[in-house]
């Protein structure tokens, strides 16, 4: 694909040539746009012959939806999260001065002047360069972070996981928010209130895990409630909350992480609609394997390709996701950005940037999948 033949930026000064019958030139927004149209199509074309969501890596096989087909990237210089030089235990995403880590958070014009920013950025940026700003949350205390709390995580991760109950608070299967948890996602909803008094960006499509605690948070948190009745949106097809797979938790062993039916979600939950091809029951979960940090960079590269993919979000730039911490870490792994702990109930904000590979190619082997730690021999 020939990415050197696009005219120059209509801003830019040429110097006058008399020709006849030149056609006025395009627009450079209408150029971007026509020239990720072509890469979508050929893109998402690819992507859905190769693509399965019923399928993880497990045992060292990748599968044959795992071609990587773009790079991506976190773009510093917006948010203090992305500065290697902060500690994370002197910030909280919530802090009333805090504006969810805007570098520039005490100007009362900040989003305003940010939403101008990410403007520029995608009007003078490489034509082959789409970009989003994704705001992923992390879900509020589950009744698993209670219980594993309660006996620590070694004990968790060798016995305790693999139950549903300890006869007193119960996390399986599909753990559920806890009294603290639902307090962190009202938290979370005071700060997105507070935020978009100042005109922070509303989202423009909600992305959920299929776990009930992520989708919780976010109906708890409300921030959907702000777009759908904001006048902005009058005119404008109504946002859409979507279920989607691959950003659930770490498959296996936890029976906190194996998820409901498709039918027991909708019932809880009937705001939510669900991706194409969200199967009825979990078919991933397993109680003797569980997928490896390599094994989940995996698919939340897949995840994050479908983004910027799928047609139906392509062309959107402001995206929530509400998953877990696995997952959250995951994504700044595939992104390149510094590690960030993100509490239960928190959220980290990032510039994503996405180029098309020259050539699609194969993942690192994932290698095999987890099996359940032994106990401290104390036990």
């Amino acid at each position: 694909m020939n990415l050197n033949s696009l005219p120059p930026h209509p801003d830019q000064k040429q110097p006058h040539q008399e020709k006849p019958h030149e056609r006025p030139a395009k627009s450079n927004w209408f150029d971007r746009k026509t020239l990720w149209i072509g890469i979508i199509l050929i893109l998402y074309g690819i992507f859905e012959l190769y693509s399965h969501q019923s399928n993880v890596p497990k045992n060292g096989k990748n599968p044959n939806h795992s071609l990587e087909l773009l790079d991506f990237s976190s773009l510093p210089g917006f948010f203090i999260q992305d500065d290697r030089d902060q500690d994370p235990q002197d910030f909280h995403i919530y802090h009333p001065n805090s504006s969810f880590g805007l570098i520039d958070h005490r100007s009362p014009d900040r989003w305003i002047q940010f939403q101008q920013k990410i403007k520029h950025l995608i009007e003078h940026s490489p034509s082959d360069a789409k970009h989003k700003v994704i705001f992923i949350a992390r879900h509020g205390q589950g009744f698993h972070n209670l219980a594993e709390s309660k006996y620590g995580t070694p004990m968790w991760n060798c016995y305790w996981s693999e139950k549903m109950t300890d006869g007193q608070l119960v996390w399986g299967p599909d753990a559920r928010l806890s009294a603290l948890g639902k307090d962190e996602a009202q938290q979370a909803a005071k700060a997105w209130t507070r935020e978009l008094a100042h005109h922070a960006p509303l989202p423009e499509l909600f992305i959920l895990s299929p776990l009930s605690r992520a989708i919780e948070t976010m109906l708890i948190t409300g921030v959907w409630k702000h777009v759908v009745n904001h006048s902005e949106y009058n005119e404008k097809p109504q946002p859409k909350i979507i279920v989607a797979e691959k950003w659930r938790e770490n498959i296996g062993l936890h029976t906190c992480d194996q998820r409901r039916s498709k039918q027991s979600i909708s019932n809880d939950f009937p705001i939510v609609e669900f991706e194409n091809g969200f199967n009825d029951h979990d078919l991933l979960w397993t109680q003797d394997l569980q997928e490896t940090d390599q094994q989940l960079d995996i698919r939340i590269r897949a995840a994050l390709t479908n983004v910027f993919l799928d047609p139906m979000s392509w062309n959107l730039t402001y995206i929530s996701i509400t998953a877990h911490s696995g997952v959250i870490s995951s994504l700044l792994r595939v992104l390149g950005h510094r590690p960030w702990p993100t509490e239960t109930g928190g959220m980290i904000p990032l510039v994503v940037r996405a180029t098309p590979k020259k050539t699609p190619t194969r993942p690192p082997n994932p290698g095999p999948s987890a099996t359940k730690p032994p106990c401290p021999t104390s036990f």
